[in-house]
């Protein structure tokens, strides 16, 4: 796993290199599955939709193309976020079951991916929208994340149905309708810090839903649970820069009609994304317990096969 004091800027081209190839992998193969369904490709339209965010408002994620522009658009930005909050909270500790809130077009199961954990880690994505997960399952560039995806919300009851207790971190990633006010069937589902020492949490949403992500850590420390809030400026240095070509992705952007006014970029100066952690000691193996327990195990195999 790379580390967040020792991410080198030519550690961090090879990540987005992979980010490159595994959204344009992913995007390629959405625009076959479009074109098999009889649907015409129209990106001013996608545009168009796009631009509700601006307003505050949520575009139809459900008309089909749309996850293809928003993609291109916004998911290098979304995979960078969640993967430089995650090394900045994980230091040398690492999950192994998520659950993916929100999961939209499979930003977290990528940045997950670029963490290289030392084993496999399985992923569960709700997301409210069919065409959404028609996109995350087109990405098919994961060596360490195993995704599965469903549908669902963080506004409706398929949360009290899933077995939380199974899964070491909850990712909420942008995934809070503007305006959000359920809080009490969520943070009952979520339970009390005292029943989930095991688990943590991380909510990730753009500097115009702040005020959201203030609400939740209030009820989660009502409820028990430590919490820790950080924005995009305290990220590592390296992932914040914005002149990494994004070649494999431009290359699709083009054949499609250049949506938008600007080509695919690894980051925006600034996104002014806002990070919330809550549990940011969980009790997790860490990289060092892990060798020291399979160094253990090769030690006792050598000593059986004497």
């Amino acid at each position: 796993m790379p580390r967040s004091d020792r991410l080198s800027v030519f550690e961090w081209q090879l990540l987005a290199e992979k980010l490159d190839r595994a959204v344009a992998e992913a995007a390629r193969l959405y625009l076959q599955r479009l074109t098999s369904r009889h649907i015409r490709i129209d990106p001013k339209m996608w545009s168009e939709e796009l631009d509700e965010l601006r307003l505050q408002r949520e575009p139809d994620y459900d008309r089909p193309g749309l996850p293809l522009a928003y993609a291109l658009k916004y998911m290098p930005r979304r995979v960078i976020s969640i993967f430089g909050s995650l090394l900045r909270a994980l230091g040398d500790r690492y999950p192994t079951s998520v659950l993916d809130v929100g999961s939209g077009t499979g930003a977290t199961a990528l940045a997950l991916d670029l963490l290289n954990a030392p084993r496999h880690i399985n992923l569960l994505g709700i997301e409210p929208s069919p065409e959404m997960i028609a996109f995350a399952e087109c990405s098919q560039y994961r060596a360490r994340v195993s995704a599965r995806y469903h549908e669902g919300s963080v506004a409706s009851s398929n949360l009290s149905r899933l077995p939380l207790g199974s899964f070491d971190l909850v990712v909420f990633s942008a995934c809070f309708p503007y305006h959000f006010d359920q809080w009490d069937p969520l943070l009952a589902t979520l339970g009390d810090f005292e029943d989930n020492e095991g688990k943590m949490i991380l909510a990730v949403e753009p500097d115009g839903k702040a005020d959201l992500l203030h609400s939740f850590a209030r009820h989660l420390r009502a409820r028990g649970w430590p919490t820790q809030t950080f924005c995009c400026h305290d990220l590592p240095e390296p992932i914040k820069r914005d002149d990494i070509p994004l070649e494999d992705m431009q290359e699709v952007w083009k054949r499609i009609g250049s949506p938008g006014s600007k080509p695919p970029r690894t980051w925006w100066n600034p996104p002014d994304d806002k990070f919330l952690i809550a549990n940011p000691h969980p009790s997790w193996p860490s990289l060092r317990e892990s060798s020291a327990v399979i160094g253990n195990r090769l030690q006792g195999t050598r000593v059986l096969a004497r």
